[in-house]
């Protein structure tokens, strides 16, 4: 594999992944509806955080790390935490929804608009996704052996090829979600708020019960 077909096939794997719905997406809207399109890009600095070391851990230990994702105490350890996750950020983020409702106006004091770093964010709904980690170790496990094949700095090229994309789309999703306050205002982005909480509640959920249930109610 050449260099140019090393970073065409790193995109074309890699857009299933970052484009697919989910709670990255559904936060970096809520958070870059606080903060603007900053916020998406700050979940995004978030992901690289803790996305980065793990694809070089996987190139140097792929057999110890497959090992542990597919026990199952340890896949469910990682469900629950990243369940009570998203079902607090959601709590918070309805919360907010129904006071500026109430309200009527767009009033968000800064100990509520900054509860959750989205740096953190990011690092929380990256690092604690059994999906995201199993991903790595399934579809993405080929990019990673190929460019680790032909050393170190083709293995920093795959990277820089994916992550890119990260960047890109949630970004685009933080701007998505600035865009929503300056079009609904007030009482319109409380709804908002609110629909964005339940779509996170829904995404905790589904991944519960494909974890614990093997159950799957999400279209995708």
């Amino acid at each position: 594999m050449n260099t140019l077909s090393l970073v065409a096939s790193t995109i074309a794997i890699s857009v299933s992944g970052v484009l697919s719905p989910g709670p990255l997406t559904t936060s970096a809207i809520a958070v870059g509806a606080k903060r603007c399109a900053k916020g998406g890009f700050l979940i995004a600095f978030g992901h690289m955080l803790f996305e980065f070391p793990y694809i070089i851990i996987i190139a140097s230990l792929y057999s110890t790390i497959e090992f542990l994702l597919k026990n199952a105490t340890v896949s469910c350890v990682l469900a629950f935490a990243i369940s009570f996750f998203i079902l607090f950020f959601s709590y918070m983020t309805i919360k907010e929804g129904v006071s500026i409702i109430r309200s009527g106006s767009i009033h968000i004091e800064e100990s509520a608009k900054y509860m959750f770093n989205p740096i953190l964010v990011g690092v929380a709904l990256t690092g604690l996704n059994p999906y995201f980690l199993l991903w790595w170790l399934s579809v993405g496990l080929p990019l990673i052996r190929a460019s680790a094949s032909m050393g170190f700095s083709f293995l920093l090229l795959m990277y820089a090829a994916h992550v890119w994309m990260d960047y890109f789309w949630l970004t685009l999703m933080g701007l998505a979600g600035e865009g929503s306050v300056k079009i609904l205002k007030s009482k319109g982005y409380g709804v908002l708020l609110i629909v964005l909480g339940a779509v996170l509640i829904l995404f905790a959920m589904n991944i519960s019960l494909e974890i614990f249930l093997n159950l799957d109610f999400l279209p995708f």
